[in-house]
């Protein structure tokens, strides 16, 4: 009994591990990356952003579509500013001071 057991908690183990890197490659949920493609050669270098993030790969044949298939890491975009608040909070109350001293 205790051997059924353990024989039915690794199958269940195995399809819980498997189906998750199923689902890690679903799909994609925008058309950028073949839109990334359209006016480009196979092996071609392309990238496409989703959301706040930039992909860059080369351009590949998907069923007889090419399509950018990343191969390098995912770029995080940042649209704010790169200084730190608590400097920009600073310059500002400099600034607010220099226009009170007028």
């Amino acid at each position: 009994m205790k051997i059924s057991n353990v024989i039915n908690a690794l199958i269940a183990s195995f399809l819980l591990a498997t189906s998750y890197s199923v689902l890690s490659h679903a799909g994609h949920g925008s058309s950028a990356p073949w839109e990334a493609c359209e006016e480009k050669a196979i092996n071609e270098d392309c990238s496409y952003t989703s959301h706040d993030k930039k992909a860059t790969g080369t351009c590949q044949a998907m069923n007889k579509v090419l399509m950018c298939v990343r191969n390098k890491p995912l770029e995080t975009l940042i649209n704010k500013a790169t200084q730190p608040v608590s400097e920009q909070k600073q310059k500002q109350k400099q600034s607010v001071k220099s226009l009170a001293n007028l």
